[in-house]
This record gives C-alpha cells, structure tokens and sequence, in this order.
C-alpha cells in the first residue's frame, strides 16, 4: 500500500539514477570530478587511520630504540674499556673479557618530591639484577640498586639525600662526592673539590670510575653554581643533571663482571 502511494516519488528516484549514471558514464568531467572527491575523502580517512596507527605504535618503537641503545652503550663501554687499558690484545681477547654487561629495564614507579626517593624497575633476580648495580638513562646516572625481588627491583634514585656516589670534573679531573641536599629537583651537589681547582659554572661532571658501581665517563649533569664551604677550603658545586629525574620510562643497568673478585680481594685487606 506505501508503495502504491509513493510509486511516483520512487520512479522519480529511479529515473534521476538513471540519468546521473547516463552522465558520469558518457562525461569525462563529471566523473573525474566524482572520483577526485571520492579519493580525497578516502585520503583524509586514510591519513586519519594512518596516523592514529602510528601514535598507538610508538610504544613498540620506543622499545625497538632503547634497546639499540642499550647494546650501543655496551659497546660504548668496551671501547672506552679498551682505551684506558692500552695493552696489544687481539680483538677476540678483548670481547670475552669485557668487564661490563649492560640491561634494559622499564620504570614502573618512580619519586622524585621526597627527601628519599625510589624508583621500581621491572627486572630482578632472575634477569640477572643484584645489588649495588649503577642504573643510568639515555642522557646519565639515575642511582644504585637498592633491593631485588624475582622480578623486580627498588632504585635509591641520585635525587635521595642517603646517596654518595663519586664524580669528577671533566675538565679538571678533580673527583668528588655527588649528593643531594633535597632542595631543588635535578640540581645535586659535588662536595670535597678542592678551592684551587680551576673550575667554572658549565663544565661537565661525569662518574669518575673509584667504585665498582659506574665506570669513569658516565654523565652526570653540568655545573650552574660554584660556593666556597663553610667547612673546610673546599667548593660545594651545584650541578643540574643530564637526566630529567620526573621524566623516566626506561633504563639501563650496568653490571660490573669483576666486582665480586674485587670485593673479595678488598675484605682480605687490613688497615690496623
């Protein structure tokens, strides 16, 4: 019955069908006008998908770039290994006795507003991750291995006013002790510099390599503030870090191979 009413309006409709195909057909300008905007709307639904592709893909390629990385800092290390040390080996020699191992780990958890502050790693034990490990970014140190679980581990970040961890200037190469005073986030302190020593604000500090925790070299941040202690005659330097401690995804661990034979020659000395 609906139909029976309305048969004019569809043969209306069937008819001006017809005559649109009749004219796309037949007429080359219309048609190609037809397809541009078609192939435009379907380049904006495109580039639209595409770039929504990407955004949701970047975790996977942020893990692809951190890990080269990682194996680049690896082979960072051995090279700087093999300078210091300046001996005729061959090549093979040489990498089976590369004294550092380096790991990727992701940040799960990370303080940086305490006076102590901690990150939460996700590796452990089982990943090879003990104690007293040096932790660093892309841009510098992070902080030390505090405790391992199976599969996790707790990082006393540099931004912890426990932490002590040995510096140096680069340009001078005196050697201190990086601390924290809690005052101000990603600014810590280089203490024990002698006044004498012919530094200035924007020199670089980096690991100066007396423990078994960082090798010599690793950055630490710059210098933006020069005091005299109150103390003693030495300086208390302010140096901003590389890395953005309330930016953190991931990290690296950096595990010294020799650093059980050396604490076991060390506990046989006796200093009385």
């Amino acid at each position: 019955m609906f139909f029976i009413r309305k048969k004019n309006f569809f043969m209306f409709l069937l008819l001006f069908s017809f005559s649109i195909s009749l004219i796309f057909r037949d007429n080359f300008y219309p048609q190609s006008k037809f397809i541009n905007s078609a192939n435009a709307v379907s380049g904006t639904f495109y580039r639209f998908t595409n770039y929504w592709r990407q955004y949701f893909d970047l975790r996977t390629q942020n893990e692809m770039l951190s890990e080269e990385n990682r194996e680049l800092r690896r082979q960072l290390l051995a090279m700087q290994q093999y300078e210091s040390r300046y001996v005729f080996m061959d090549s093979l020699q040489f990498f089976d006795s590369l004294k550092y191992e380096v790991r990727k780990a992701n940040v799960i958890r990370n303080s940086f507003l305490h006076s102590k502050n901690y990150m939460t790693i996700d590796r452990g034990a089982k990943d090879g991750i003990t104690q007293d490990m040096g932790v660093i970014s892309s841009k510098g140190i992070v902080g030390i291995i505090e405790n391992t679980g199976n599969r996790f581990s707790t990082v006393q970040s540099v931004l912890n006013t426990k932490s002590a961890l040995n510096a140096m200037v680069k340009n001078s190469g005196h050697f201190g002790s990086l601390k924290w005073n809690g005052d101000r986030i990603n600014v810590v302190q280089l203490v024990d510099i002698p006044n004498i020593a012919p530094i200035q604000e924007g020199d670089t500090v980096i690991t100066g390599g007396m423990s078994n925790i960082f090798p010599k070299g690793i950055p630490v941040g710059k210098i933006v503030a020069i005091n005299r202690s109150q103390m003693d005659n030495s300086y208390v330097i302010d140096v901003e870090l590389f890395t953005d401690m309330a930016k953190i995804d991931f990290v690296y661990i950096i595990e010294n191979k020799d650093k059980q034979e050396i604490h076991n020659l060390e506990n046989q000395i006796s200093y009385e």
